[in-house]
């Protein structure tokens, strides 16, 4: 235990080091104050001993976890020891003390001490408890937030799984109808993770609704219009968050999905008898710049064809391979996946939440042979 003994040049205090040096404690003397404040910051005693009031009050409020001793010649007045104990003063000790008090009370300290670090850690579990609870609720939420899984839209199935790397997610799928004709999808991966980027989410959900109520004819062939909506909205929010995201159109008249990339990678993949490939598009991600334009991709989808979306966390999660190869796994999942989980299954994984560096998510949009 090693302990900061202000004053050991007077004879009280070169006694009490004496002793204290007897007893096996490693023992600082200081001279004056700037040399106190000095090792408290650096040497980070166990206790400081000292003489007065005014120098007892700079250490417990500069250094509060660091225990004070005060010394004083007769034994305190009430007042003093009144206030030494509203200020934070561990124990005073009356000049000269037998080496067998001494030593209890330098226990005393000790264990003062060790029972506010036991209540200032239950203090912190308690807070840390009641975080991960309101986490959970908000997951909860996220979850409620989520369209049915899977889904059928007429002669579509749609279906999705999300792993977040945290209890909140910034990875975000929807699906529904906005004419009896017409159904929207989309992918997106809010920057960052935890609670911001959950709230999000949360505004891209009543963006869906939104879009069903106040959607142009336009937009269900030229989805590049409801991104640059989005666009407009997240910027006009200030809330320094952008969304990368792949968001698509379908047509169940004609069977054809209308689709565009906002800055999302890795890229759609289109998968037709067996085989794979990425749907290759360019596209800023919303709510970061002020101009964007998207180019839409129309695809026509016969029985059994299949859209595939993997968020960013999968690839992450791959590991150090390169990237070639990371695509390969990607594509193959997709080929020969027949669904979400047998994805899964194929990219080899581990998805334990301690291995996730992001979040990772993957829909499914399949036309049903």
């Amino acid at each position: 235990m090693s302990l900061v003994l202000a004053g050991a040049d007077e004879a009280p205090s070169a006694l009490l080091l004496e002793r204290l040096s007897q007893l096996g404690y490693s023992v600082l003397p200081a001279r004056d104050m700037q040399v106190v404040m000095n090792l408290c910051k650096h040497a980070l005693p166990d206790a400081v001993i000292l003489e007065g009031l005014e120098h007892a009050r700079a250490v417990t409020v500069d250094h509060p976890r660091i225990p004070v001793v005060l010394t004083c010649d007769s034994p305190p007045a009430p007042e003093l020891l009144l206030e030494a104990l509203r200020m934070g003063v561990s124990d005073i000790w009356p000049l000269p003390m037998a080496s067998e008090e001494l030593a209890d009370r330098i226990t005393a300290v000790r264990a003062r001490k060790a029972a506010v670090a036991s209540d200032a850690e239950r203090r912190l579990a308690r807070l840390v408890a009641e975080l991960e609870l309101d986490q959970r609720a908000g997951r909860y939420i996220q979850l409620g937030m989520l369209p049915p899984n899977p889904m059928a839209i007429d002669g579509f199935r749609l279906q999705h799984h999300i792993l977040p790397s945290l209890i909140l997610s910034g990875d975000f799928v929807d699906y529904f109808r906005i004419t009896d004709r017409h159904f929207a999808f989309y992918v997106a991966d809010v920057s960052g993770h935890g609670a911001s980027s959950a709230f999000v989410t949360v505004l891209l959900k009543n963006f869906s609704r939104r879009l069903r109520r106040e959607f142009r004819p336009s937009m269900l062939t030229q989805p590049g219009e409801i991104l640059e909506w989005i666009n407009h909205e997240l910027l006009e929010q200030k809330i320094d968050k952008h969304v990368a995201l792949i968001l698509g159109v379908g047509d169940l008249g004609t069977h054809q999905i209308h689709l565009v990339n906002g800055g999302h990678y890795p890229p759609a993949i289109f998968s037709r008898g067996g085989s794979s490939e990425f749907v290759e598009q360019r596209g800023k991600p919303v709510g970061l710049f002020g101009e964007v334009h998207y180019q839409p991709r129309a695809i026509t989808m016969e029985g059994g064809d299949r859209l595939v979306m993997f968020s960013d966390g999968v690839v992450d999660a791959m590991g150090d391979q390169d990237f070639r190869e990371k695509e390969r796994r990607l594509l193959r999942a997709a080929s020969e996946g027949g669904n979400v989980e047998e994805m899964w299954n194929l990219l080899d994984i581990d998805f334990n939440v301690g291995n996730r560096p992001d979040d990772m998510t993957c829909l499914l949009v399949q036309r049903e042979s």
